[in-house]
């Protein structure tokens, strides 16, 4: 891959992540959404702004443009007590975003001098298994030159805010798979049961191999958004939305706007659905396919094109 490719894919990648998340954000929860509702949204002229899933994303990926380290080394490319303060003033700065209650808890005790691993198990003693890492980790496979590198650094950056082995598996998921979509030709035949066993190695877990072979059959179905949401789930948690946002794109590789759109349709947590499968998505196909109009209005465009151009 030429350096112009690459910064395309990067910029796919970014910017898919951010569509994703600001055109998922209104319709979450909400039931009936139609492809008409979201082509609306698309089509409207207002600025999209973005919630926390791609304010976060910033926050990593601006930490690792600014790093110099080795990702062959991630307890050096990634400073876990510098990321956890990162994202922690990120919220703070501004907590309107949409950030979830348990986050905003243990982001408030950082800010006030609790260290990170005693904070994000202030509310879940067990950690958390909800899907906050795994919506902002697609930068990291910018970073990673193979998937184990990728999976070591979704991982570190994970761990600041979730210690449940599920929130890691599902960070480690999107990571490894948005690596395996930028290694692809945008031309390229996406082909389900080949790219779900490229990504199978990175998460040895018995739920997360169940999930894989769930959605490799539902792809062969073709199974549509509802269909998908009642067999993979559309919550908060990592292993009930990041198999969902593999199926949205893996239905519609080659098509960034339709893979977001049918993650959106599935209902339930949209904005992150959405802004993963739009991430995944992005990486495979590159910028010039999102769609322009909406892509012109997203609140941190200045922002994402920097972070891609570094990453790149």
């Amino acid at each position: 891959m030429d350096d112009t490719s690459r910064i395309e894919k990067a910029r796919g990648l970014l910017f898919g992540l951010a569509l994703g998340d600001c055109l998922g954000a209104p319709f979450e929860g909400k039931v009936g959404v139609t492809d008409a509702d979201i082509v609306a949204k698309e089509n409207a002229t207002d600025t999209l702004p973005h919630t926390d899933d791609t304010a976060l994303a910033l926050v990593l990926a601006r930490h690792l443009a600014q790093r110099r380290g080795d990702a062959r080394e991630p307890e050096k490319f990634v400073d876990l007590d510098l990321l956890a303060r990162e994202f922690a003033d990120t919220w703070h700065a501004e907590p309107w975003r949409g950030y979830g209650g348990g986050v905003t808890t243990s982001f408030r005790l950082i800010v006030e001098g609790t260290p990170w691993r005693e904070a994000i198990r202030a509310v879940y003693p067990e950690g958390s298994f909800g899907n906050g890492g795994a919506m902002r980790v697609a930068p990291v496979a910018l970073v990673g030159t193979d998937s184990g590198q990728v999976a070591a650094l979704a991982r570190r950056s994970t761990e600041v805010t979730h210690a449940h082995d599920d929130a890691l598996h599902g960070a480690v998921c999107q990571a490894v798979a948005t690596h395996v979509a930028l290694s692809l030709a945008p031309d390229e035949p996406v082909r389900a049961g080949d790219f779900v066993d490229s990504v199978r190695p990175a998460v040895p877990s018995p739920l997360w191999q169940d999930k894989f072979d769930r959605v490799v059959e539902l792809v062969e179905q073709r199974a549509d958004p509802a269909q998908a949401a009642a067999a993979l789930g559309n919550d908060v948690s990592a292993p009930g939305s990041v198999p969902l946002a593999l199926l949205s794109f893996l239905r519609n590789a080659g098509d960034p706007s339709a893979a977001m759109r049918f993650a959106i349709r599935a209902g339930g947590d949209t904005d992150t659905v959405a802004s993963m499968a739009g991430a995944l998505a992005g990486a495979h196909s590159g910028y010039a396919t999102l769609p322009r109009q909406a892509v012109s209005r997203l609140e941190a465009a200045a922002q994402l094109h920097l972070y891609a151009e570094h990453l790149a």
